[in-house]
């Protein structure tokens, strides 16, 4: 099982989600159900963990993506293999956000 770890692009999401003007509950379920998954098995079925080509911001960065859901407005989780560039069996969150 990896040990997830966030970004901090991706911690101020989560933030984001949980308290504030922008707290969403049901959001919120949704993104940490797909990061309990993610940190289970990354290939997990429910995920349609798939590499992406290219993200914004991380070049160079082997980046996967995820999906939390589907249709309009439909979320994603980008992650990379490893931590500060160390493999390991962790899993770096990248960002959590809307389908780019």
């Amino acid at each position: 099982m990896p040990t997830l770890h966030y970004t901090p692009a991706a911690a101020r999401t989560l933030a984001r989600l949980e308290k504030g003007r922008r707290a969403d509950p049901r959001w919120l379920h949704r993104v940490r159900q797909a990061l309990e998954r993610l940190a289970a098995d990354p290939h997990h079925p429910g995920l349609r963990s798939h590499r992406y080509a290219t993200l914004p911001g991380h070049r160079g960065t082997a980046a996967w993506t995820s999906y939390i859901d589907q249709g309009p407005g439909a979320w994603r989780i980008h992650w990379a293999w490893g931590r500060d560039g160390q493999d390991g069996g962790a899993v770096t969150v990248l960002r959590v956000g809307p389908h780019l």
